[in-house]
Parts: structure tokens; C-alpha cells; sequence
């Protein structure tokens, strides 16, 4: 009988305490995929709190245990993807030391992803315009390839920060061409090797470095994605 008791003695408080962190994070999860799916379908100015909670099957007051305001909830989704897309860009170029394919890898995984995924590339579109942090986590990786791309005497352009601005702005209007329907061939490929071009890229090469394969990652190497998929429904 001793013994029976003690199989089924009470949890620990480190036990409890790392079950409840865990039940935590879950619910944090769920929320922030939950954010995700209305940005993707309305914008970021439609989220309301009680929407939120409606779309992560929760109640109303845990919502507020989590997020007191609607920019807490767009912070959580743009470091959320900011981090996601970063790991996931950083993985594939690894070994990559030609800042030009390095630029046209990072273009093409996120149109690729887009295409894949209208809802994600939805919600990086909404996000990425009003959400300062993820701005700079990805400015803080193209302006590297930037530079390493103009010290190998790939890129010519007249400044920076409107280099920048010209591949962060073609991509994000390439991802809203997919996300409405467009298809073309190679479209990635494509848009890729008109950044280079606007980047003083030749264009014999050019075309060629935008054609070049993607380096392919482990799926354990890859981070756990926020999940909806589909479609983003009209309103």
C-alpha cells in the first residue's frame, strides 16, 4: 500500500511550477497565431481584444493577462516573425559568401513562402509597415549583405538606405502580388533579378545569381512556424 502511495504522490512545486509555465506559453502561442489570422484577413488597424479572445477560443480576461493593448499584441506577432523569418534566412545562407546571392536568397524565401502561404505573407505585409522591431531585425541582415555585396564589387549604388528601402519595398510588393492571385513563372527568380539589377548589378549576371539554387535545410534545422495556412478571406 506504501508503495501505491507513493506512484501517485502530488507533484512537486517545480513540477507545477513548469507545467503552469508551459500551459502559459501555450495559451501566449495561441493568441499570437490567433493576432496572426486577423491581421492576415483584416489589417492590423481591425484587431480587437474581444475579437482576439473570440479567435483563440479563449475567454475574454485571459486575453488581458497576456496583452493590455493592442500594440502588445502587434509586438508579440512582429518579433514572432521578425525571428522566424531571420533563423529561417540566416540557416540558408550559411556558407553563402556572395552578398548578391545572399540579397536574391532572402527575397526569393520570402515570395516562395508568400506564394506558399498567402495568409503568412499577408500578415508579414501588415506587420512589417507598423511594426518597428522587425523592421530593424531585417534591415539589420540585408545591410550586411548590402556591404558584402558592394565590397566584392557586385553592387553599385548611390546610397545605402535607399538600397534598402528599394529591396524591402520590391519584395513586399511582389508578396502583395502573390497574396492577390498573381502567377507567373519564376516569379521569384524574376523579381530577384530586378533588385539586382536596381542594385547596379549587371545584367548577364544578374540573371544568373537569381537563378542560382536555394541551399535546402534540414526540417529539424528550421524553426516551428506560426501555422495558419490558406487563403486570406475578403471582407
Amino acid at each position: 500500500m506504501a508503495e501505491e502511495l507513493s506512484s501517485i504522490h502530488p507533484p512537486t512545486s517545480s513540477e507545477t511550477l513548469t507545467r503552469g509555465h508551459k500551459k502559459k506559453a501555450r495559451t501566449r502561442q495561441a493568441l499570437v497565431e490567433a493576432a496572426f489570422r486577423i491581421y492576415a484577413r483584416k489589417g492590423v488597424d481591425a484587431l480587437a481584444l474581444n475579437e482576439l479572445a473570440e479567435e483563440a477560443h479563449v475567454a475574454n480576461g485571459t486575453v488581458y493577462n497576456y496583452f493590455r493593448t493592442r500594440e502588445d499584441v502587434l509586438e508579440a506577432v512582429g518579433i514572432e516573425l521578425a525571428n522566424q523569418l531571420s533563423h529561417r534566412v540566416t540557416l540558408v545562407s550559411q556558407g553563402i559568401e556572395n552578398g548578391a546571392q545572399r540579397v536574391t536568397i532572402g527575397v526569393r524565401m520570402f515570395l516562395l513562402h508568400a506564394q506558399e502561404d498567402p495568409v503568412w505573407g499577408s500578415a508579414v505585409i501588415s506587420v512589417f509597415h507598423y511594426h518597428k522591431g522587425m523592421r530593424s531585425v531585417v534591415a539589420a541582415y540585408l545591410r550586411g549583405d548590402l556591404q558584402t555585396g558592394t565590397r566584392q564589387g557586385y553592387f553599385r549604388y548611390l546610397n545605402e538606405d535607399i538600397a534598402m528601402t528599394v529591396v524591402v519595398s520590391t519584395t513586399l510588393g511582389a508578396m502583395t502580388s502573390l497574396v492577390e492571385g498573381v502567377s507567373i513563372p519564376q516569379f521569384d527568380s524574376l523579381v530577384a533579378e530586378m533588385v539586382l539589377m536596381a542594385l547596379g548589378v549587371p545584367i548577364e549576371d544578374a540573371a544568373r545569381i537569381s537563378r542560382l539554387p536555394i541551399p535546402q535545410v534540414s526540417e529539424s534545422e528550421q524553426p516551428t512556424p506560426v501555422k495558419p495556412r490558406g487563403r486570406p478571406r475578403k471582407h
